[in-house]
């Protein structure tokens, strides 16, 4: 452990984010930590740091922070792929008490400008592919004072510095800084599903909660490789995957970004046993054709999250691949595991958003029809359908300048997720639809996520989104939009008669309207952005 850590325990202030390489680096200093790839096929040069060469390189991108001015409670942006300056910015931000703004880096610049400024950025770290972006974001106008390259060629002409520059010559020692557990230590914007993002301040310790749920949700060791699939950016892979395994001593291998063949490449030539993927990821995994060529024995378990996964997709991945698959159900206020459905329940609860995670309670509340927030004492009884309230150790510290967001988001100490679901009578979560999504038709409510769940049972059906459509008769009629698999021949009557025949769903659920699409709009972390739909 080193000396800051130890002053922070003799203080009383607790373990925080930059303390995390303190124990694998003390005891496993030369145990791989991170390994990443500069290209893709033949070529491709594997780098590879021990706990004891990535505890200094991230010494040393901290003293490059506090001699760029960097103080506690400054915001440090990043603009980056999942590669190896993201992984030091982070760990050095912390360790010097600085809030790490990770930026989604398929965002437009305007978006980005949007960001920096509502987070009040003073560094932003980027690199040579986004670069367009952000010299066009910077025409905006933000409060950023330095803009970062991480890259090792030569920077663009508006670049403030280069990170390679700042890093050399620096100390590998810990920065004297003092960081208390209770400090905020990541700034996260929500993916922006239903409009603009909003910025959610969590503390280390918040952090340091979310790893122990996890190392228990996932039965993670130090023995497990992990492979970052999702973009770091993104909260799923970022606090349910990376940062718990970095804790325990795990190896981490870095995928840029998603490719379903590279992800397997690396699988087998990695070992790897561990990976986060979105459903919709998953789908491309399970349809590449190195599934069935590379040798996946290595692989324990795939943790899911952001929808539930289809009865059929969860055999069809039973056979072609064998690993156990965990959904987590979460938000980015909540860590973002709220609720954990474990491999020997895909099928039996398929659908279920699973049980409540350690140390959280989680409730079902009714909602008011006043708009006010919902009361956890107003509490529905087992399988009637209200708001999912949650409260635990891993929740937010509240929206960044969103005084009205979070007094209803936490009101009554509980976040109030604006989830509609329900508990069963063995404590099961069901999650039935966004309280914003549900669609009233004729008077009777619908939830979108049930007819959705109907109708991609479907085999000729890959994606399905529902939402509500505005109609002079019925208020609003339920639309699908639909995304078929290549080949297949697919119109309203061949669904309409499945659903019809298969008694799959009542009468006024069935969809009145079907849009045939190529692909739905997605976030970055592969959520459907049904506001755009709508």
């Amino acid at each position: 452990m080193n000396d800051h850590a130890c002053a922070a325990h003799a203080l009383g202030r607790g373990l925080t984010l930059g303390d995390t390489l303190a124990w694998p680096a003390r005891y496993f200093p030369h145990k791989p930590a991170l390994i990443a790839w500069d290209a893709e096929g033949a070529g491709a040069q594997r780098h590879v740091w021990t706990f004891a060469q990535l505890d200094a390189e991230v010494n040393r991108h901290a003293h490059a922070l506090l001699g760029l001015g960097v103080q506690k409670g400054d915001v440090v942006a990043a603009f980056l792929y999942n590669t190896p300056a993201f992984v030091f910015a982070l760990l050095a931000a912390a360790r010097v008490g600085a809030i790490f703004n990770p930026i989604n880096y398929r965002l437009a610049p305007q978006e980005l400008a949007f960001i920096l400024n509502d987070g009040g950025a003073k560094v932003l770290l980027f690199e040579r592919e986004g670069s367009d972006v952000v010299e066009k974001a910077r025409e905006h106008g933000t409060p950023t004072q330095h803009w970062v390259y991480a890259d090792a060629d030569a920077a663009p002409a508006f670049a403030s510095a280069r990170l390679p520059a700042l890093v050399q010559h620096q100390s590998d020692s810990a920065p004297p800084v003092c960081v208390d557990e209770q400090d905020p230590c990541i700034l996260m914007y929500t993916s922006g599903t239903t409009g603009r993002p909003k910025g959610v301040i969590h503390s280390h310790r918040s952090k340091l909660a979310h790893n122990a749920l996890m190392h228990q949700a996932m039965g993670l060791t130090r023995e497990d490789v992990g492979l970052s699939v999702a973009p770091l950016n993104h909260t799923a892979e970022l606090h349910t995957s990376f940062l718990p395994r970095l804790q325990l001593g795990a190896t981490q291998v870095l995928l840029r970004r998603f490719d379903a063949g590279e992800a397997w490449r690396l699988v087998e030539a990695e070992q790897v046993s561990h990976f986060f993927a979105a459903p919709t990821m998953v789908t491309l995994l399970l349809h590449h054709p190195d599934v069935a060529r590379r040798n996946l024995a290595s692989l324990r378990l795939v943790e899911y999250g952001g929808a539930s996964m289809a009865p059929h997709l969860i055999r069809e991945w039973d056979k072609q691949v064998g690993a156990g698959l965990v959904q987590v159900y979460g938000t980015t206020e909540m860590g973002p595991c709220m609720a954990v459905l474990y491999p020997h329940e895909q099928l039996s609860h398929a659908g279920s958003g699973g049980l409540p995670s350690l140390n959280h309670d989680l409730c079902i509340a009714r909602v008011p029809p006043d708009g006010s927030p919902s009361d956890p004492a107003d509490l529905c009884a087992p399988d009637e359908v209200g708001e999912i309230l949650v409260r635990g150790p891993c929740m937010m510290r509240g929206y960044l300048n969103r005084p009205e967001a979070n007094a209803k988001a936490l009101a009554f100490g509980w976040y109030h997720t604006g989830d509609l679901g329900s508990l069963d009578v063995q404590g099961y979560l069901w999650i039935r639809d966004r309280i914003d999504h549900m669609i009233n038709s004729g008077a009777e409510n619908v939830y979108p996520r049930e007819v959705e769940d109907a109708l991609i049972e479907h085999p000729g059906i890959l994606e399905v989104a529902v939402v509500g459509e505005p109609d002079p008769t019925w208020g609003h009629i339920v639309a699908a939009h639909v995304v078929a698999k290549p080949g297949v021949p697919l119109s309203p009557e061949v669904l309409d008669g499945f659903l019809l025949h298969g008694d799959r769903l009542a009468h006024y659920k069935r969809p009145r309207r079907y849009h045939f699409v190529q692909a739905l709009p997605k976030t970055t972390s592969g959520k459907i952005q049904k506001h755009l739909l709508r």
